[in-house]
């Protein structure tokens, strides 16, 4: 199975992710990678790549650790961006709204931590995740906006969206409490290839891992969830 850019996110694909998993794994992934596909189209993409709170410790990051996080962004942002803006353009469909997408995610990080910064653990991950959820809001607010749709099956759409939003909340609350404990790169493998549908090579670029263990991990986090989400 393959979404919209040819990626392989189902349990259709030809690709192994590793010995002994058993008959489920293949209906896990593509259950819980539709769900989570849900979560980042309803704008509830999760960024991976910084340290948690709870193991980071709430303080306050040194001046050294300041200038490394701008050094190690403005790195990204140089080696980095004429791949993002490539993802972008194939999903927005237009590489100057691809570009415009782009600046405003590596804009808003700055705002966002223009007074503490983070704690980085994947500089790559984070960036990436954070595109990917600025490209969401580009199709889920801007671009539908510009259309100024008013097709009947849009607004039953919308009605049958807000119907069971109580229950998307719920699945949401539990999916991000179970991400939580998952292992950082079990978390970062989850993630990218479910959420953000990445292929394994692509995943295993940003994480900065073999394909293999990009497996791993992966089939390990799916696992793990389904022992949590089922427990």
């Amino acid at each position: 199975m393959t979404d919209a850019l040819g990626i392989d996110v189902g349990e259709d694909s030809g690709e192994s992710f590793g010995p002994d998993l058993g008959p489920d794994f293949g209906a896990d992934f593509g259950g819980i990678g539709a769900l989570l596909r849900g979560f980042a189209d309803n704008g509830d993409g999760t960024i991976v790549g910084l340290v948690p709170r709870g193991r980071a410790g709430v303080r306050r990051v040194s001046r050294t650790q300041a200038a490394e996080f701008d050094q190690r962004l403005a790195q990204a942002y140089r080696e980095r961006l004429p791949s993002l803006i490539r993802h972008a353009a194939r999903k927005v469909g237009d590489h100057g709204r691809a570009e415009d997408v782009v600046q405003r995610a590596f804009e808003k990080i700055l705002r966002r931590y223009q007074e503490n910064r983070p704690e980085i653990s994947n500089i790559d991950a984070y960036v990436f995740t954070t595109v990917c959820n600025e490209i969401n809001r580009e199709l889920r607010d801007v671009i539908p906006a510009r259309r100024n749709s008013s097709d009947p099956a849009d607004l039953e759409a919308g009605i049958g969206f807000r119907s069971d939003l109580s229950g998307q909340v719920v699945d949401a609350m539990a999916v991000r409490a179970a991400l939580a404990e998952l292992a950082p790169r079990e978390r970062e493998a989850v993630i990218m290839r479910l959420q953000w549908q990445l292929s394994v090579a692509e995943a295993a670029e940003v994480m900065h891992l073999s394909d293999g263990a990009v497996k791993r991990y992966t089939a390990d986090g799916v696992r793990r969830l389904r022992e949590r989400l089922t427990a």
